[in-house]
């Protein structure tokens, strides 16, 4: 059921998909370049890193998720939008930082760190996108409802 229901979204919303896919792509390198820096450069554990570098890329994926993934305008929504994001991020988070601290621990090399941090976030990944791609739809549809209103009172 869910390869069926991502076969329709790779179908029907391929250039979001592929946007959503770029955005991520994008915040794996933020993480993972901060996560080497506070985990090797400064020594912090694995779980320490991972919590630093997700709460500070995390912030650029929401707006680009936002803006250019799903092309929502105008005020943003804590219950619909913000509170939702952060909440599937921080399960990305819980799931990546168990296991990197894991790997800390029985490997103590930083790849292992690495791997497991993007292992816990994949697991998260694909319900994110879908959880997302209902929520800032709305949003975008309230947004341009909000506009047609606007423009339809102007014109009267």
């Amino acid at each position: 059921m869910l390869i069926n229901r991502l076969r329709d979204l790779a179908v029907k919303r391929g250039g979001l998909a592929g946007r959503y896919t770029a955005v991520s792509v994008l915040n794996v390198v933020n993480h993972q370049i901060l996560l080497n820096l506070a985990n090797s450069g400064w020594g912090w554990s694995g779980g320490r890193a991972n919590v630093f570098a997700a709460v500070i890329s995390a912030v650029p994926a929401y707006y680009l998720s936002r803006q250019w993934v799903w092309k929502v305008q105008g005020t943003h929504s804590v219950r619909n939008e913000i509170a939702p994001f952060w909440i599937l991020s921080l399960l990305g988070l819980l799931v990546s930082t168990v296991l990197a601290e894991s790997a800390d621990r029985l490997f103590e090399a930083w790849y292992w760190v690495a791997g497991a941090s993007l292992l816990g976030y994949f697991i998260v990944w694909v319900a994110k996108f879908v959880v997302l791609d209902r929520l800032f739809n709305r949003a975008a549809e309230r947004g341009r409802a909000a506009d047609e209103s606007a423009a339809a009172g102007s014109a009267a």
